[in-house]
This record gives structure tokens, sequence and C-alpha cells, in this order.
């Protein structure tokens, strides 16, 4: 593992915060592709088995959220939807422990030896109880208590695109509804939670995180439809709105497919560059890169680069994320990881997840010699 780069051994994500629309647009991925992807939360890890890739490399540098996706697998192999929605937390269940008991056996002893010592989230279900996801909670009740339970209820009521803008405009852009983003998304609070000075720089023209991220929600508030944006939906009540208005491996038509293909994700825990460096060229489709140029130097940002156009694919895609510091491919690699301006444009203005500062498309331009 690179010795410069930031180590992590917490459960941060319990889940995805990338729209998994944004990867399809970008990636397209299609029968018998071979993808690199970033582990996270999992959720969209598991969705992409519904486009039938060859192989899924899960890599992530935090192994708690290796065990996260394991458990995951390990769950759907196990139990029946009905089971694991209720394993999950989206449906109640009066003894997850059970359930845990009966899909313990796929688990690594290692990953078993995890889980087991974490009592809470097998109560509560993994949904929404990452350390994001329950500052996500937080923030969500704060501000519920300062837009009051009415202006919430009447968000989720709203039924045009039209009715949306005015009711944003007139009712909910109140300076209550601005005041969370300096209180909660200030410097000094973001630093205690390990945001070093040099992620304060923004390219949005914003002077601070608190100002960019208001952008980014107003744009979600605003401009998107409320409806199926089941991201909001967290960020505002802690949980999702139904049980249709889910990532795609929570929902019962796509249980039989994903658990018929899991067995194609490989999990992996290393910082992304350095796995990326142990395989061959030209051997890669998909990318799918997200918030970890936030935890390398710059010298690290060009050597994933170099090493993504090396093991990729003629026509490989990447989808590429940041959330906060501006990073981008470096300039003598622009010929060749090549950025898509007009999707990428249409792709962040969509964006359902509204909080980062890039969601890009890159298709990657290479003879194979």
């Amino acid at each position: 593992m690179n010795k410069n780069q930031v180590q992590i051994s917490k459960l941060v994500f319990t889940h995805n915060w990338e729209d998994p629309l944004s990867d399809a647009l970008a990636l397209k991925i299609k029968p018998n592709d071979t993808l690199v992807t970033i582990t996270s939360g999992g959720c969209n890890v598991l969705g992409f088995l519904l486009q039938d890739p060859k192989i899924i490399y899960a890599i992530d540098i935090n192994l708690a959220q290796t065990y996260l996706l394991q458990l995951k697998i390990a769950a759907i192999k196990a139990l029946s939807f009905e089971e694991f929605i209720a394993f999950s937390g989206l449906k109640t269940h009066p003894n997850r422990q059970l359930l845990f008991n009966k899909l313990k056996q796929e688990l690594s002893p290692e990953t078993a030896l995890f889980w087991q010592k974490q009592n809470k989230i097998i109560a509560n279900g993994f949904i929404m109880n990452g350390k994001y996801e329950q500052f996500v909670k937080f923030a969500g009740k704060f501000l519920k208590l300062l837009q009051g339970k009415k202006r919430v209820n009447a968000l989720f009521n709203i039924k045009t695109q039209e009715e949306q803008i005015k009711f944003f405009d007139e009712v909910w852009n109140t300076k209550r509804f601005k005041l969370i983003f300096k209180v909660l998304f200030n410097k000094h609070i973001l630093a205690k939670r390990g945001l070093v000075a040099d992620y304060f720089h923004f390219d949005d023209g914003s002077t601070s995180f608190a100002e960019s991220f208001y952008r980014r929600s107003k744009k979600a508030f605003r401009n998107l439809p409320i409806k199926g944006n089941y991201f909001l939906t967290l960020y505002l009540l802690g949980k999702y709105m139904n049980k249709e208005e889910v990532p795609d491996y929570l929902k019962e038509e796509n249980f039989s497919l994903i658990k018929s293909r899991v067995n194609r994700i490989k999990t992996f825990t290393s910082d992304a560059q350095s796995w990326i460096d142990t395989m061959p060229n030209n051997s890669i489709n998909c990318f799918a890169l997200s918030n970890i140029c936030e935890l390398m130097s710059e010298e690290d940002t060009k050597r994933l680069f170099t090493a993504v156009n090396r093991t990729a694919l003629p026509n490989a895609r990447v989808i590429f994320r940041n959330l906060i510091i501006p990073r981008e491919v470096p300039e003598e690699l622009k010929n060749h990881i090549v950025k898509d301006k007009e999707l990428s444009k249409f792709i962040y203005d969509n964006d359902r997840s509204f909080v980062y500062g890039k969601v890009a498309a890159y298709n990657i331009f290479k003879d194979v010699t």
C-alpha cells in the first residue's frame, strides 16, 4: 500500500452516494465487460451485475468497506429476497441476528469476526448506519427542525417541475435553509472530520465549501425531479420513501439475477493506483473512480491515471468524481483519456446525488501495441 496514502479503517459508508444513473450513462457497460470500481457502500457494485459484466473488481483502501460488500454478497447468497431486505433494514424484523447466523457461513473467518463485533449495525440493519450516514441523519433532523415538518411534507407532495421551482424559490429557500450549510459544512466542522486544509479549494466560483454545497443542493431541490430521487429522501428523512424508490439491488425484480451473478464480484483492499498497477495491459473496459483523488497527492493522481491508461482496453470508459478538491486527468494524458464534455455536463447537471463537485465521463483512445 502506498505509504503516502491516507489510511482509513472504520466503516464510513453503508450506502453508495454515487448516482447509478450517472454511472450507466458514462460507463455504457456491455455484456462481458471487465470493470474496476471503488467499493464504498457496495450498492452500485451490485447494481452493475444487471448489465452482465464478465467480472467486477471492487477496490477500497478501507478494509471495513470490503467487509461491508462481502456481507451484502453473503446475504444475497444465503437469504431469500424477503429475508435480505429484512436483514438490510428496509423491512422490519424481530431478530436480525438470526438472519446473520444463517448467512455467516458464506463469510470468511475475518469478515465474520468483524461483523460479530458490529452488534448495533446487525441489529438495526446496515442501511444508513455508516459514519457518513449517521451524519446525514443528524443533518436531516437539523434541517427538518429549521424548515418545519409542514415544509418538508409539502416538498414531497409536489407534482410538477413548475410547482417545484416555485416552491423552492418562494417557500423552501429561506435564510434558515442557507444557515444549515454554514453550520454543518464550514471549514472548522469539516476539518474535525478529517478534511485537511488542502481540501478547501473550489472550481465552481465558490468561496467556501458551505457556499459550494449550497449551490449543489439547490440543483437537487429546485431543478431535478423529487420523485424517485432516493438520495434526497435519505438526506431529508434518513430513510427510503418506499420499497420502490431504492437502489437496484434492493428491488425484488432484480434479486434473482443479481444472486446468479454475484460470484463475478472480486473484492480487494488496496489503494486504487497500487491495485491497478498489478493488472496487465489492455485488460479493463470500465473504471468507476469516485472520491479517491482527495486522498492522493497530485503525484499519486498522475500515477493513477497513467495506470488507468495502460490497463484500459481501446474505447474503455471512465466515470470520475471528486467531492471538493479540483482534480483532473494529467495534461500529458489528455490526448488519450479524453473528457466527453457534453456528456459530462449532462451527467453533472442531472446527478441526483448532488454532493460531488465533479462528475465527469471520459473515453480512452489508444492503439494496442
